[in-house]
């Protein structure tokens, strides 16, 4: 009972902080009125405190959302995953024979904003899948986001879309995630197993993608000035909480277990397109693709693309991109421009 109550605290925002908080004040009124020791047990009350702070931001939805698809064109569907509501959308019209695009958005963007690379897809007959990550468009919003949920989240979409008879499970499915997409796209790979049929995966399109946390981390110590000496303890406690907010996943137990290649790769045809001056992620993150890529023996399997006119963000519509993708499809599974 004791650790099922431990477990929902951590699943709030800010429950811990605040008792923790609450805790060490109470200890330092004591440490005054009763004895010296429990001002020690208030510096620590306090040193919890905020370890525990620092770590909830860690796992902080985006505050602001991106509008709701609403376009007579499109299809929502909401899906009902664990205790969370996850909204999906498909063409009015689609054909069945054609193969899937499943297309995901990055971080604090939505599916709306997806559109204009659907079309490129749409044109040549495809079907598309449009999803809005938890916390995001018009998805259920939930206290603590990781990725491990939110590749959770799309699983339960595309099994739920296939049991609908909206996916058809003979035809290739192929991926295109942007930025934090294409982290969960890496994940989803490493998870395919979970999918309730045995999907062919004819390729995937990577768009300047976040490849790994453990730049994340660093990022979120130099925002936080979290000082040096305590950085270990606040990865202890982020590991901690991330093993007990995916409950039923493998623990992980390292930094690195959250980079590419361990946290996933790919093993089908893979086209890296990347904003050359990626203002958000910079260069480690597509190097480190490239890099697992070249040591894993399947360099010959990745297609990279590095266009100084593409930006990490704001090119819903990019001409250029639609080329280079277009190039690309035509070369590694030999369609037509028509399909």
């Amino acid at each position: 009972m004791i650790r099922l109550i431990w477990r929902f605290l951590q699943t709030r925002n800010n429950v811990l902080p605040c008792f923790y908080g609450l805790l060490s004040i109470g200890f330092a009124i004591g440490s005054f009125l009763i004895h010296p020791i429990l001002l020690l047990a208030s510096i620590a009350s306090i040193f919890f405190t905020y370890v525990e702070t620092v770590t909830q931001l860690s796992f902080r939805a985006p505050k602001y959302r991106k509008p709701l698809l609403e376009d007579e064109s499109w299809v929502k569907t909401v899906h009902d995953i664990g205790s969370n509501q996850i909204l999906s959308y498909i063409p009015l019209k689609h054909v069945k024979s054609k193969p899937t695009l499943l297309l995901v958005h990055g971080w604090t963007s939505g599916a709306s904003r997806m559109v204009g690379r659907a079309e490129l897809f749409r044109s040549r007959g495809w079907n598309v899948i449009l999803v809005d990550l938890p916390s995001h468009g018009g998805s259920s919003r939930v206290q603590k986001w990781t990725a491990e949920y939110a590749t959770t989240s799309v699983l339960g979409v595309m099994n739920e879309l296939y049991s609908l008879g909206h996916v058809n499970g003979k035809n290739e499915l192929f991926y295109y995630g942007h930025s934090m997409g294409g982290f969960i796209g890496l994940r989803l790979s490493e998870r395919r197993n979970e999918l309730s049929w045995k999907p062919v995966f004819g390729g995937w399109i990577l768009e300047s993608p976040m490849t790994g946390y453990t730049e994340i981390f660093d990022e979120t110590n130099r925002i936080l000035r979290i000082p040096k000496a305590l950085q270990r303890i606040v990865l202890w406690r982020m590991i901690s909480q991330f093993n007990d907010l995916n409950i039923g996943r493998p623990k992980i137990s390292h930094l690195e277990q959250t980079d590419a290649p361990i946290w996933g790769m790919t093993s089908e045809p893979t086209l890296l397109i990347q904003a050359h001056n990626d203002e958000r992620l910079g260069d480690t993150h597509y190097l480190r693709l490239e890099d697992a890529f070249s040591k894993s023996g399947n360099g010959h399997l990745l297609t990279s693309n590095i266009m100084e006119d593409l930006r990490h963000s704001g090119c819903a519509i990019h001409e250029r991109r639609d080329v280079v993708v277009n190039q690309w499809l035509d070369k590694v599974r030999n369609y037509s421009s028509s399909d």
